[in-house]
């Protein structure tokens, strides 16, 4: 299907993590800037600037936004990487909409450095995260890239790694059947891991795309997922046994990196272009 793109916001940096707020503005982190704002009616507004560089982004049920910091790295280009001034350690924040924020990990467990990259909460209420690493070695240095790995925070604050994995492991989403899916950026595909009590199963392959699609963030809604193609410059819609139904062409350059639904429309975050953007359903 045709979808005529409607553009809201420009000029971002290099925006991700779009979330919906309880007023219906759409939130979103901006790796480039270091901020968190949202977007609502035609205006922007800043809700906070952080350290290091905030890249995924879910909202809690308690009504604070739960980031990943991946620790001050963000893409200028295709080519070109920005490195933050300082940079700091990678972890998890929580961001009340007041602009008031605190860390709420310490060191993770893994190589280093971390660089958290994408969450969502489990069943249980845990947050559950990428992290791919030092993928700012990537190109430059691809044998000491160390891969990354799943990682979990329980309530009281422990964080213990779930899965080791390669690829870059980026956006993720529980199935509606219980399962975990997780995008493997490099790899072109989305695997598949049995969720039980906080724990994971044997990974699976559950997806393969085409090698120019790479999985970013992604979303379930109304038994589709929304899947964002990164440097494919497409948004991938799939039913719940993983066939490929419709995408999104976003056009060229424009590096979909991630998205959320609101009324009737698929809001997606445009990285390289600096835009957010959205489509009729």
């Amino acid at each position: 299907m045709r979808r005529t793109q409607e553009v809201h916001a420009t000029g971002l940096g290099f925006p991700e993590g779009p979330v919906l707020l309880p007023d219906g503005s759409i939130a979103f982190v901006d790796l480039l800037h270091g901020k968190v704002r949202a977007y609502r009616d035609g205006a922007l507004r800043e809700i906070a600037k952080l350290p290091g560089a905030p890249n995924g982004m879910r909202m809690g049920t308690d009504g604070w936004l739960y980031i990943c910091n991946n620790g001050g790295i963000a893409p200028e280009s295709l080519e070109r990487l920005h490195l933050a001034e300082p940079m700091i350690a990678g972890c998890l924040q929580k961001l009340a909409l007041d602009g008031v924020f605190e860390t709420i990990t310490g060191d993770l467990p893994g190589g280093k450095p971390s660089r958290p990259n994408d969450l969502v909460f489990s069943p249980e209420g845990e947050i559950v995260f990428t992290d791919p690493q030092n993928w700012e070695t990537l190109r430059a240095d691809d044998a000491n890239y160390l891969g990354g790995q799943l990682l979990v925070r329980a309530k009281d604050g422990e964080v213990r790694r779930l899965a080791t994995m390669t690829g870059f492991p980026n956006g993720l989403v529980f199935h509606p059947d219980g399962s975990l899916i997780v995008g493997v950026t490099l790899e072109h595909r989305l695997v598949r891991f049995p969720w039980s009590a906080g724990r994971v199963g044997e990974m699976a392959e559950w997806v393969c795309f085409d090698d120019r699609f790479n999985p970013d963030g992604m979303v379930f809604h109304e038994g589709l997922l929304y899947v964002t193609g990164s440097t494919g410059d497409r948004v991938a819609i799939l039913d719940v046994a993983g066939k490929l139904v419709d995408t999104i062409d976003c056009g060229p350059g424009s590096d979909p990196t991630n998205c959320c639904i609101h009324a009737g429309r698929l809001w997606i975050t445009l990285g390289i272009r600096g835009q957010l953007v959205s489509y009729a359903l």
